[in-house]
C-alpha cells in the first residue's frame, strides 16, 4: 500500500513514527503499519493531518484516537508471532521488535502481503530534509551576498581602495623611512607633469622638494603603487650625484608625498635654455664636461647595482644642477630593477628613447646609454634633440611622430656642432648607435669623460 501525491509540511513529516503492528483474532493475524504523530491531546487537528487521514482512509485505513491524531493504521493480510500489544478503539494490536522475522513469517504462509516499506518512507523523509537544507543554504548565501553588495555601495571609492591593502604600505623600507606628514609643509609649485607634481616646501624647517601624484591620480591603485615603488627605490640609493631621499609621508592616499633634497638652481634644460638665449658658445667646456661626468657616474652606479637599476627616463629635465654646477639625477618614477624577463614597456620621454624601446623590442641598460648620448648632444648644441630635423619638401620642422619613426628606423640621428671636441663627438655618436651592442657601457663612457677632463 502506498500513499502518493500528498504534500505534507516538513514540520509534520518530522513527527512521524512508523511501527508495524499485528492484530490477532482467533487463528487469524492481521498486520498494520501505524504512522504516529506526536501532538498534545488538546492540540487541534491541522489541515495537514486531515490530508494524511483522508489519504489513508482512501486506502482502507482505520483511525484511532480521533481527539487528536495519534495513529492511522493501514490493514494488510499476514500471519506471524506477536511481541507487544497496545489497545485502540477496542481492538488489540501487537507489535514486533524484529521486522525481519515478521517478513520471513509472513512469507512462509504464502499469504499475499502489501505494506508501505519503511525504507521507502525513510528515503522520502531524507530527501525532503535534504531539499530543505539545500534551499536554506542557498537563501543564506543570497542574503550574505546582498548584505555585502549593500555595504560596498555605501563605501567611498577611497575606502574600497584602502580596504584592498597594498604590500608596499607594509614594506620595511617604506615603514622605516616614513616621516610625520604634519611636518611636511608645501609652499610653491616648481613643476608638474602627467606623473607628478613637485613643490618647494620644508621639513623640520629645512628646504625640501616634495613630490606628489597629480590630483586626478591619487585614487588610482596602479599609480599609487608605482609612486611607493619610486620611494622605495630612492630610499635604497646612495650616491652624491643622485638626489638624496629624505622620506615618505602620508596620512591618507590623497596626501601621499615623497620628500627629497631641494636643488633650487633648476634642471639642465633650464640651464641650456639660458645658454641659448645668452648665445653661450656651443661645444664642450669644462662645466659641460663635468656635468656629463657626474651623470655618467650616477649611471655607472645604477648599472652596477645587484640587481641592476635602469633609469629609463634620462633626459635634460631629469638632471638637476646646483649653484656649484653639481649634477644630480632625479625622477625615478619609471625606473626599474632589471630582471631576466624581457623588458619591452615603452616608457620614458620619446625624444630621448632608444630605437629598440620605440619599437617595443627587448632592451637593457644600453637604452640608458642611448639617452645619455642624446643628452650629450644637448650639452653641445643647447637645443632640444632633433631640432635640426626638417622636411625635405617644405623645409618645416618635422613632427614628433615623423621624428620618432625615422629614429626607430635608424634614418635620423642627433647632431653635434662643429665646435664639439672630436673625442666627445665620437663618444656621443657611439652612444646613439642603432645597435645596442655597439654602444659603450656606462663605465666606458665614464672612462672617456675622465680622459677629456684631464685634457681640459
Amino acid at each position: 500500500m502506498t500513499i502518493a501525491n500528498h504534500n505534507l509540511p516538513h514540520s509534520l513529516v518530522e513527527n512521524i513514527e512508523r511501527t508495524a503492528f499485528k492484530r490477532t483474532s482467533g487463528n487469524t493475524t492481521q498486520t498494520y503499519l501505524v504512522l504516529a504523530f506526536h501532538r498534545d491531546s488538546d492540540e487541534s487537528r491541522s489541515p495537514a493531518s486531515s490530508v494524511l487521514g483522508e489519504a489513508l482512509q482512501e486506502h482502507s485505513c482505520t483511525k484511532s484516537n480521533s481527539g487528536s491524531i495519534r495513529a492511522y493504521a493501514a490493514t494488510t493480510s499476514s500471519s506471524g508471532s506477536t511481541d507487544r500489544s497496545t489497545s485502540s478503539s477496542g481492538s488489540t494490536y501487537r507489535s514486533t521488535e524484529q521486522s525481519n522475522d515478521e517478513s520471513s513469517s509472513a512469507s512462509s504462509d504464502g499469504s499475499p502481503t502489501s505494506v508501505v516499506a519503511s525504507h521507502t518512507s525513510t528515503g522520502a523523509i531524507i530527501g525532503i530534509v535534504a531539499a530543505i537544507v539545500f534551499a536554506v543554504a542557498i537563501a543564506i548565501g543570497i542574503g550574505i551576498w546582498c548584505i555585502r553588495a549593500q555595504r560596498k555601495k555605501k563605501q567611498t571609492k577611497l575606502e574600497l581602495i584602502e580596504s584592498q591593502g597594498y604590500h608596499l604600505w607594509e614594506d620595511e623600507t617604506i615603514v622605516t623611512t616614513r616621516i610625520p606628514r604634519e611636518k611636511v609643509i608645501l609652499e610653491t609649485l616648481i613643476s608638474s607633469g602627467g606623473y607628478g607634481e613637485v613643490y618647494r616646501g620644508s621639513f623640520d624647517g629645512q628646504p625640501v622638494a616634495i613630490k606628489m601624484l597629480p590630483q586626478h591620480s591619487r585614487r588610482n591603485i596602479q599609480l599609487v603603487n608605482a609612486f611607493l615603488a619610486e620611494a622605495k627605490l630612492l630610499a635604497s640609493l646612495d650616491h652624491p650625484h643622485i638626489i638624496h631621499f629624505v622620506g615618505v609621508a602620508w596620512n591618507s592616499l590623497t596626501d601621499l608625498c615623497v620628500v627629497s633634497d631641494l636643488v633650487d638652481n633648476g634642471d639642465l634644460r633650464a640651464l641650456l635654455d639660458s645658454y641659448d638665449s645668452n648665445h653661450h658658445p656651443t661645444g664642450f667646456d669644462y662645466v659641460k664636461i663635468i656635468i656629463a661626468f657626474h651623470v655618467a657616474q650616477a649611471l655607472t652606479y645604477l648599472h652596477s647595482l645587484q640587481p641592476m637599476v635602469l633609469h629609463r627616463d634620462l633626459k635634460s629635465r631629469n638632471i638637476l644642477v646646483t649653484h656649484e654646477m653639481v649634477a644630480k639625477l632625479t625622477d625615478f618614477g619609471v625606473s626599474r630593477e632589471r630582471s631576466d624577463a624581457t623588458m619591452t614597456a615603452g616608457v620614458g620621454t620619446s625624444l630621448w628613447m632608444a630605437p629598440e624601446v620605440l619599437l617595443g623590442h627587448r632592451y637593457d641598460e644600453k637604452a640608458d646609454v642611448f639617452s645619455f648620448g642624446v643628452v650629450l648632444s644637448e650639452l653641445d648644441s643647447h637645443v632640444l634633440p632633433y631640432a635640426h630635423a626638417k622636411s625635405s619638401q617644405s623645409g618645416n620642422k618635422l613632427s614628433n611622430t615623423a621624428i620618432l619613426q625615422m629614429v626607430s628606423l635608424g634614418s635620423l640621428h642627433v647632431q653635434f656642432s662643429e665646435n664639439a671636441i672630436p673625442l666627445l663627438k665620437d663618444l656621443g655618436q657611439a652612444c646613439v648607435s642603432m645597435d645596442p651592442a655597439a654602444r659603450p657601457s656606462a663605465a666606458e663612457v665614464l672612462y672617456h669623460l675622465q680622459l677629456c677632463l684631464k685634457a681640459c
